[in-house]
């Protein structure tokens, strides 16, 4: 297969479309992968893609305006210079398919490629419960859309579910990570975190939290991941509290604290929203209140829905105590936990992959089969 692969910087477009390549290279002569230009993103797809088959291809490709008119000519100019090069970069690698995980970067290389070459195959994933801005543009081109939920019903869609990192899926031994971290095995685990970038605000309210109830000590441990920006500001707001941690910035090894986690309290990103699903998580979601589309909303209330997770609106009066609330009902009510990770059962599952999907579209297309 020869096949054009193109994504967007962030966590969640980025990392579904390395884990799609993975899969397809056995079966696969060359993937072109397009992504926004970075020396960060050539040094992650070097590490997770080694193999001569893949090809890198860089653009620079402009966000959508959504308010500011003003920033309009600006869109222009650079939307024609990331046409320009992803021209040159489809006449130059000639895919008979291409595979978008989303994010801007996707828009000229998608345009170009009906332009250039109308007959292939194109398919879209939608990580998020409801389709972004991108997607929504994009989808009129597209011959299938694979979405990570299911919760779009009709032809043109299939329902692939969201593809976790490799790593996630190898068994992880509980009472060994808890005995790294120093941990007693007979305590309450709580685990925080804000996305990839971190939020400060979830930061500010656990700890707020935690000084309010010390008393919990003897009760609870927490896994802290802070987000980079915020690390030494929590890091020593822990040195005054007396309640045993972990506090980092950030970790590869994600899946480790999902294993020794009773509760988890994070955002409601796509691919966060997966990897609940995934170990069966009990979880108190914070939307991104800024995220587009409020996609973060539509992901938390799908957990919601099946009672597997509470949701707290950051947009609402008094979400700090709404929060605080919820934290000690849970930590409280063992019976309640385990209805919550028994409803998990209850989320339907995918019967096709995203990398069958693209493999049964190319062997229609390249055998003059109708799509």
């Amino acid at each position: 297969m020869n096949i054009l692969i193109v994504t967007s910087h962030t966590g969640g477009h980025f990392y579904p479309a390395i884990e799609v390549c993975k899969k397809l290279l056995p079966k696969s002569k060359k993937i072109v992968f397009v992504t926004q230009k970075g020396k960060l993103f050539a040094k992650l797809i070097s590490e997770h893609l080694q193999s001569n088959k893949v090809k890198l291809e860089f653009i620079k490709a402009p966000s959508m305006p959504r308010k500011n008119l003003i920033s309009l000519f600006s869109f222009v100019y650079m939307f024609l210079l990331a046409f320009v090069t992803s021209i040159f970069i489809l006449l130059k690698n000639k895919p008979k398919l291409v595979f978008s995980t989303g994010g801007y970067t996707a828009v000229p290389i998608i345009i170009a490629s009906k332009i250039l070459f109308p007959k292939i195959p194109i398919i879209l994933h939608e990580q998020n419960c409801v389709l972004s801005l991108t997607n929504k543009l994009l989808r009129i081109f597209a011959t299938k859309v694979c979405i990570g939920f299911d919760v779009l019903h009709s032809k043109k869609y299939v329902f692939t579910g969201n593809p976790l990192r490799e790593v996630f899926l190898k068994e992880s031994n509980k009472q060994e990570i808890l005995s790294e971290l120093g941990f007693d095995p007979k305590k309450f685990t709580l685990l925080v975190f804000g996305g990839s970038q971190g939020a400060q605000s979830i930061n500010t309210a656990i700890i707020n939290f935690l000084k309010i109830n010390s008393t919990l000590a003897d009760k609870i441990q927490i896994i802290h991941i802070t987000g980079q920006l915020d690390f030494h500001r929590v890091f020593s707001q822990y040195n005054n509290l007396i309640f045993k941690n972990k506090v980092i910035p950030f970790t590869e090894e994600i899946y480790k604290y999902y294993t020794v986690a009773n509760l988890i309290i994070c955002r409601a990103g796509a691919m966060t929203i997966t990897e609940l699903i995934y170990f069966r998580k009990p979880a108190i979601l914070i939307p991104l209140p800024t995220a587009a589309e409020l996609h973060q909303h539509w992901n938390a209330n799908y957990l919601k829905t099946f009672g597997c997770a509470e949701v707290v609106y950051q947009t609402t009066k008094n979400w700090e105590g709404k929060l605080y609330s919820l934290i000690i009902t849970l930590i409280t009510s063992p019976k309640l936990m385990r209805l919550m990770e028994e409803n998990y059962t209850k989320i339907p599952l995918p019967k096709i992959t995203i990398e069958r999907v693209i493999e049964n579209i190319y062997m229609l297309n390249t055998n003059n089969g109708r799509i």
